[in-house]
């Protein structure tokens, strides 16, 4: 899984792809990037990045918690942990005000050292990741809401399509499905052809609308 791993550090992504894939606003993501919350590449935003500006929104855009109390808890974290990207940490959690190292039966506040507490998990957020054995992960980005019943029919790996948006365990590229869509090739057709459901092509073209409404 060595290979996959470097996979997971190359700078494969722009801030504009970032923006676009998880509907940011491109000044939310280089501000993240340029205040330290998020420590990419210079090249470029990496995968591990892309995943950490997915929590990051979480905290930021649906919890509301101050940019500075985020940094704030990274800084706490890296005092005593190893992991390079504190944000895919999955001990870590949320109950709106503050940041929790969630340790066994204890809660560490990240904001408030040695305090504990009783935080609420940000899942909603936290689900759209799946972490496999060995440092693998798969994410499923929202597609039109950002809420738990929103479909997993997307799916960003390094390892599959270069990094590139694809039909959730099919490998096909999204931008692929919409180009021919837009060359009028219809859902149902393009369904019949993939061997996938209609509402997977449905999914692939609303992914895609930013981009087919910008050309």
């Amino acid at each position: 899984m060595q290979a996959y791993s470097k996979l997971n550090e190359i700078p494969n992504y722009s801030p504009v792809e970032a923006a676009l894939y998880l509907r940011l606003k491109l000044h939310d993501v280089r501000n993240w990037i340029s205040e330290g919350v998020i420590r990419s590449p210079q090249a470029g935003i990496s995968y591990l990045n892309l995943l950490e500006l997915h929590i990051l929104k979480g905290l930021r855009k649906e919890v509301g918690l101050p940019l500075q109390r985020i940094r704030q808890a990274i800084d706490e974290y890296q005092e005593t942990e190893k992991m390079t990207h504190p944000l895919l940490d999955p001990r870590l959690e949320t109950d709106g005000i503050h940041l929790f190292l969630h340790d066994g039966d204890e809660y560490l506040n990240l904001n408030r050292p040695k305090q504990m507490g009783i935080p609420e998990i940000l899942s909603t957020y936290l689900r759209r990741i799946d972490r496999l054995e060995n440092g693998v992960f798969r994410f499923y980005p929202f597609i039109v809401r950002e809420d738990a019943h929103e479909p997993r029919t997307i799916q960003i790996s390094p390892d599959i399509a270069f990094g590139r948006p694809v039909l959730a365990q099919t490998g096909i590229a999204t931008e692929v499905i919409a180009g021919r869509f837009r060359a009028r090739d219809s859902i149902t057709d393009l369904a019949d052809e993939y061997g996938v459901p209609v509402s997977m092509i449905e999914d692939a073209v609303r992914w895609e609308l930013p981009y087919l409404n910008a050309a």
